[in-house]
């Protein structure tokens, strides 16, 4: 019998920006303090992060406004868990954007899963997507070994903990689903950004597809109970039950 995980959010910064960047067409002058969350998963005699939150808001306010509240920090979010740096083993990158890696250099004693896919993107991104590529993944202690790189669908990295592939925000986006006390919970990273994307339904607002970013969020509905969208603002520090329940998705 597949283990049962027991899933926090830990908030790792806040993007001042407008809606439309989430929902593709939303229109334009809703300005949301969009927060940055990472999945904390513990169960299986494992310590596993989703996504590894921002640590440099300076440099990302060129874009736009970025904050990283004191509690926010990678090492004051994990210790508000009990959780040190070193105790994480596992680490799985939902893509390598720097709102969901830039911390990754904090994790050198880790496994990390990306997809294969979106590594070899990320090493020569489209010209309109390379500037949220702008980080390092590896350093003298964490190097390309500490890296599997996922390259098929439906890959379970421990019983109970499985990724899916769900191109379209970038295209080697990968999710996560994750067997919880509630059902299956789909970590969704930027393939569903706010419940827009799957009421709608629409793709994120940065996308490199709509067909596929529409098949990936039909397959999030089909195969999990809830959803834990990395940037949504309805959820709450620590939160670790009562998560949204995925819409059922339509597609034409």
């Amino acid at each position: 019998m597949p283990a049962t995980f027991e899933v926090h959010t830990i908030r790792l910064g806040t993007i001042r920006a407008d809606k439309s960047g989430t929902v593709y067409g939303y229109p334009l002058g809703t300005v949301l303090d969009v927060p940055v969350w990472a999945a904390a998963i513990e169960g299986a005699g494992r310590k596993i992060l989703v996504d590894t939150g921002i640590r440099d808001a300076a440099k990302w306010s060129r874009v736009d406004p970025h904050t990283i509240a004191p509690e926010e920090t990678i090492d004051a979010a994990l210790a508000e868990l009990g959780w040190r740096r070193r105790d994480v083993d596992t680490v799985i990158n939902t893509h390598l954007h720097y709102d969901h890696a830039e911390n990754n250099l904090a994790f050198p004693h880790a496994q990390f899963y990306v997809s294969h896919e979106e590594w070899q993107w990320a090493a020569d991104p489209s010209s309109a997507q390379a500037w949220a590529y702008d980080i390092e993944w590896t350093d003298d202690d964490l190097t390309v070994m500490n890296y599997h790189l996922v390259s098929r669908d439906h890959y379970d990295v421990v019983p109970g903990l499985r990724i899916i592939q769900t191109p379209g925000h970038t295209p080697g986006h990968q999710s996560v689903l994750v067997r919880t006390a509630e059902g299956v919970l789909c970590v969704s990273g930027d393939a569903a950004c706010m419940m827009e994307n799957l009421t709608t339904p629409t793709p994120p607002g940065t996308h490199v597809g709509s067909a596929v970013s529409l098949a990936s969020l039909k397959k999030i509905s089909d195969v999990s109970d809830r959803i834990l969208m990395n940037h949504d603002p309805d959820l709450s520090r620590f939160q670790s039950s009562g998560f949204p329940l995925t819409p059922q998705v339509q597609l034409p």
